[in-house]
């Protein structure tokens, strides 16, 4: 299962992107908006939903398919907010939510972990299918740079470091394909190899008209800026 070694450094890990910080405050934001349960898809080690339960009383629903990931969660955060905090283990593909929500999110580019259009529209017609009418569902994904992505292929780019440990990545592309290798070691030990998947705009606006969203906003950076040909990132705000 991906994240399942690398689970007890994620946090770490994870902090090496760019946007690591900006768009769990984008998240967090999204999330106090609403005055209800919230659902993460992705829910990782909890780090988003932490700063929701702590910033509001809301209960969250925090769903992933990593039971490493999951334990790491509950280790972190459950005891405290035990009240108002609910882990399921689920494929995003079978969502099945103990009721329907107003605001599901799925953070931090986890959405490339769907291989292809049909994981996609699969995964956007459950979250649908659990949200109520007029709910929201907002997701992100990178904008592939391919100057970038040749320029590091096949090095190992740092991502932590500390006394302790030293974890990097190493990224091989096919760009025909949309799909990128990694592989993550920690001490250069490998901890995580995986496949990750990018896709453009207008290929996923496709299958989410298909589905039946509405799309509220399209921002180009978590600073909620209007999407351009030269934005970095795609955030997908659609409403039910």
């Amino acid at each position: 299962m991906i994240y399942s070694q690398i689970s007890q450094y994620y946090n770490k890990w994870s902090s090496g992107n760019k946007y690591y910080v900006a768009s769990g405050k984008f998240y967090i934001e999204e999330a106090l908006k609403h005055n209800s349960t919230i659902v993460e898809l992705g829910v990782g080690t909890g780090r988003i939903a932490r700063e929701i339960l702590k910033k509001s009383m809301n209960k969250v629903i925090g769903v992933d398919n990593c039971e490493e990931m999951l334990k790491q969660t509950e280790k972190q955060i459950k005891k405290e907010y035990a009240d108002r905090l609910m882990l399921l283990k689920q494929d995003f593909r079978e969502l099945k939510l103990p009721f329907k929500c107003e605001y599901i999110y799925m953070p931090f580019r986890t959405f490339g972990h769907l291989e292809n259009n049909e994981d996609r529209t699969r995964t956007l017609k459950a979250v649908k299918k659990n949200l109520l009418s007029g709910g929201v569902f907002i997701f992100d994904h990178y904008v592939l740079d391919q100057g970038w992505a040749q320029k590091v292929s096949n090095e190992q780019v740092l991502m932590y470091e500390d006394s302790d440990i030293r974890i990097t990545d190493e990224y091989s592309f096919d760009f025909n394909n949309k799909k990128m290798h990694c592989i993550v070691r920690c001490n250069d030990v490998i901890f995580e190899s995986f496949e990750f998947y990018w896709f453009d705009v207008k290929s996923i606006f496709k299958i989410i008209k298909e589905v039946g969203f509405k799309v509220k906003n399209l921002y180009g950076d978590f600073n909620r800026s209007e999407y351009t040909n030269k934005s970095v990132n795609q955030i997908w705000v659609l409403e039910n």
